[in-house]
């Protein structure tokens, strides 16, 4: 066989086997982060509990700001289309 088509063989197999580790390696990093951001939600709330806050009621104003925050992004994109 040509010896350059094993050479590029081999190359595509060896780029594969990166590839795949390279996977690997972004979904570990992936659920390290994850993991990370949960973490300091705890701590978040951890501290809310702490300072005698009422936790419920964080979430429904976090709740709140989040729906009043879609509907101002939903308004800015319908000037943006009228507009246009």
């Amino acid at each position: 066989m040509n010896k350059k088509i094993v050479k590029v063989r081999e190359n595509i197999r060896k780029a594969e086997d990166r590839l795949r580790e390279d996977e690997k390696t972004l979904k570990a990093l992936r659920e390290k982060q994850r993991q990370l951001e949960n973490d300091e939600i705890i701590a978040q709330i951890r501290s809310m509990q702490e300072k005698g806050g009422d936790i419920m009621e964080t979430l429904r104003m976090v709740r709140q700001m989040q729906g009043a925050t879609a509907s101002m992004i939903t308004k800015k994109e319908e000037e943006i289309e009228h507009d246009a």
